[in-house]
This record gives structure tokens, sequence and C-alpha cells, in this order.
């Protein structure tokens, strides 16, 4: 009889999705942080999402650098993190602020919030596909999960690297000798 599961396959396999979709879950957030800040990087030097125009005065000061990028402070400011299914994209400069939210005398130039909008049908479409792939069986294993997991990996590594850079550099080598 294909088709058709017993109650300990049913719970078997509700078992599997419910962890498939976890470490999916994480990934998927990950992946839509880093979407996001690349978006909002790039955005910056542009004419933006519909943004007020500079001033003339503001456009000469800058010499055609464009909205919102003159040095590359703000550009390289943007970071983001994920941990489990929350993350986090921004700046942690006041400046950050100032653009995108306004001020007296600035406009509002929402370079975040509209990079995670632009960002939005994307990141919709890669966790539906994620999703997809685990409830019907293909998982963690498919072809739909390649990138998300690629990218999972990755950052695992990453995270492995830059923890033993920061405990070189805290301990130094004396510390570094004595663990050996």
């Amino acid at each position: 009889m294909t088709g058709v599961m017993s109650i300990l396959e049913f719970v078997a396999k509700t078992k599997v999705i419910q962890y498939e979709l976890e470490v999916v879950g994480h990934a998927v957030v990950a992946r839509a942080c880093e979407l996001i800040c690349a978006e909002a990087k790039r955005v910056l030097g542009t004419e933006g999402y519909d943004w007020p125009a500079l001033s003339p005065a503001t456009l000469a000061h800058k010499m055609q650098s464009g909205m919102l990028l003159e040095t590359g402070e703000l550009r390289g400011s943007i970071e983001w993190n994920s941990s489990g299914n929350e993350g986090a994209v921004g700046s942690n400069l006041d400046k950050a602020v100032w653009h995108e939210l306004g001020t007296a005398r600035i406009p509002p130039r929402p370079f975040l919030a509209g990079a995670a909008m632009a960002m939005e049908e994307k990141i919709h479409k890669m966790a539906a596909r994620a999703v997809v792939a685990c409830i019907a069986g293909r998982g963690l294993h498919s072809s739909e999960m390649a990138e998300l997991i690629h990218f999972l990996h990755t950052l695992h590594h990453v995270g492995h690297a830059v923890g033993e850079a920061v405990d070189t550099v805290l301990d130094g080598p004396e510390d570094e000798k004595r663990r050996r």
C-alpha cells in the first residue's frame, strides 16, 4: 500500500520536518539579513528608493559622490547578525539614524527600511521554497536547500575562524603556548 503511513511513520516524519524547518529557519533568517545588508550598502550613492533630491548646495559640496555616500563611513558601518530565528541589520552611527528617519534639516532617506522592502519578495520566495522542500520530504539535501545550507556552513566556518582569531589576539602568544 503506497501512500499510506502508519502512525509511527507519520510521527517520525513530522519530527524530521520539525528539525529541518528549525535548521532552515535559522539559515533563512541569516541569509535574509545578509541580503538586506548588501542591498543597503548597494543603494548608498544612488538615487535611492524615490528619495528627495539633494539640494544644489549639498550636491556641490559632495562633488557628485551620490546620496548618502561621501566618505564611505556609513556604508562601512552597516552590519548584520543573526541568532536562531532573530536577526538585525543596522549601523552604530548617529548619522545612519539621521538619514533613515530624517531630521529638522534632512529629509528621511530610509536606506535600511528601503533595503528590507526591496528584498522582501526575494526573501519570501526563498523561505517558501525551503519550507515546501522540507514538508514535501526533499528536506535539507534537496536542490532547493543547496544555497541556504552552503551559506549556513560557510557562516559556521567563518564564526569558528573569527572565534579563534579573537582568542589569539586577546590571549596573546604566551597564553597560546600554555594551551598546547
